[in-house]
């Protein structure tokens, strides 16, 4: 039996009380899902900047009753008040609440300054002043820059290319010289990708927006040669090594970072095949139209997740294909 199963087994007859930022996104919403399916107590704090109430309906049918076992915030992390309000009698703290975005950190950098930094610090002291026992947070492989093909290690050179890479770099920092005696630890998300990942933004991931492009017959669009690689992470998987995370043994407090990903680095040209496949368009002679690359883009990002597997007991459930399969069943109509 893995750690994972354990836990799922164990977690209902033990409920701790759970603070998801962001819990209205697409990764904090599934979050807050698989963790009241386990019998947990779930307060999400989201200020709706990027989140939709449409992606907590099933949350809020846990919210009645004498005690309920769901609340929602609507606040913002950028107000320290509503950061303490949240985590007041918080076991845990999963912080997924940011401006997830390259290319718009470039467009707005004080936006993404006062919500991926600012934000960032309220959460973190307010977990702290609390007596929060574990503090999870999403930092992001963007942090690795430029690094040469092949598995990236968590001790790789850090080299951020983007105003958002900057501020999950200075997230990882704060949380090593800050978290005091509670369990800080910082997550290294390759592309995740899954149900509710919203495909009517130009800064989604390619994943939803090629989905929706395919299923509504229009054009895919690659953003340089086709031959950037990339790792990508279906969204359970995600959900598995945020509580894997959190409840890690480990008595001692202090930072912590571990890669989250597969370890397999497929081409956006493989990922257009495969996403074909599932889509149901294999052999229809869809071409997708090439245009420059982005700001900011990185050329190869591939997750070494031997550290996640040793001391978190990590171990990715879903192959590129069946995540596939899950998104485009949720967008079809």
């Amino acid at each position: 039996m893995s750690r994972y199963e354990e836990l799922r087994g164990s977690l209902p007859s033990t409920p701790l009380r759970w603070v998801v930022t962001g819990g209205a996104g697409f990764i904090g919403s599934h979050l807050a899902d698989a963790l009241l399916a386990l019998g947990q107590s779930v307060v999400v704090l989201d200020n709706f900047l990027t989140g939709r109430e449409s992606n907590l309906e099933a949350a809020c049918r846990h919210s009645f009753g004498q005690d309920p076992s769901f609340r929602l915030l609507k606040g913002d992390i950028r107000d320290m008040e509503q950061c303490r309000e949240a985590c007041r009698g918080a076991d845990v703290v999963l912080h997924h609440a940011a401006l997830v975005s390259v290319p718009r950190s470039f467009q707005e950098p004080h936006m993404n300054n006062s919500c991926n930094i600012t934000g960032f610090l309220n959460m973190l002291t307010a977990a702290q002043d609390a007596g929060v026992r574990s503090f999870v947070f999403a930092s992001s492989a963007a942090v690795y820059g430029r690094q040469p093909e092949g598995p990236i290690g968590e001790d790789a050179p850090l080299g951020p290319l983007s105003p958002y890479a900057v501020a999950k770099q200075a997230n990882e920092l704060y949380a090593s010289v800050l978290s005091g005696g509670m369990r800080a630890t910082g997550l290294r998300y390759m592309n995740v990708f899954g149900p509710r990942q919203d495909p009517g933004s130009p800064y989604s991931g390619v994943i939803s927006i090629w989905s929706r492009c395919l299923l509504e017959g229009k054009t895919p669009v690659v953003n340089g040669d086709g031959k950037t690689t990339r790792d990508f992470i279906y969204v359970d998987d995600v959900v598995q090594a945020n509580i894997l995370a959190a409840l890690r043994e480990d008595p001692k407090g202090g930072a912590s970072l571990f890669n989250i990903g597969t370890g397999r680095a497929v081409s956006l040209i493989e990922l257009l095949s495969a996403l074909l496949a599932a889509s149901g368009k294999a052999g229809e002679g869809v071409e997708p139209r090439y245009e420059p690359e982005r700001e900011g883009d990185i050329r190869h990002s591939q997750a070494d997740i031997t550290l996640a597997k040793s001391l978190l007991g990590f171990e990715p459930r879903y192959t590129l294909e069946e995540g596939l399969a899950r998104t485009v069943g949720s967008m079809r109509p």
